[in-house]
């Protein structure tokens, strides 16, 4: 019974490790927030992998603002272009730059970062 139960359990936690692979953005785990609005058109980047197969990015440059007001500079690329006039809350990462971004309602945005975006 005791080798049930154990096989049991080490089922519940491998589904449970497996679950929170998916769902947690590890990317965004000790990420400062930066926030951003798209107001310029990317840059399209095509590249090939090692295989032959061509794929395409989109590249931005903008200002960002932090939850204090301080702007930073920041390159991103996306694998589709994004919405003129949309909020991002990008997410950096010392040494690494932009890991993650996602888009933002206005209203999330913390006050002094959004009086910078206006």
């Amino acid at each position: 019974m005791k080798k049930v139960f154990a096989a049991i359990a080490i089922i519940v936690v491998i589904i449970g490790f497996l679950i929170a692979l998916r769902s947690v953005g590890f990317n965004r785990l000790g990420a400062e927030s930066y926030y951003v609005q798209i107001t310029e058109s990317s840059t399209k980047l095509e590249d090939q992998s090692p295989s032959g197969e061509l794929y395409v990015r989109y590249e931005y440059t903008l200002p960002a603002f932090d939850k204090k007001g301080n702007e930073k500079e920041f390159t991103f690329t996306g694998d589709h272009e994004l919405r003129k006039d949309a909020y991002l809350e990008l997410f950096i990462k010392k040494g690494k730059g932009v890991t993650s971004y996602q888009e933002v309602k206005k209203e999330e945005i913390p006050a002094k970062a959004k009086d910078m975006l206006n």
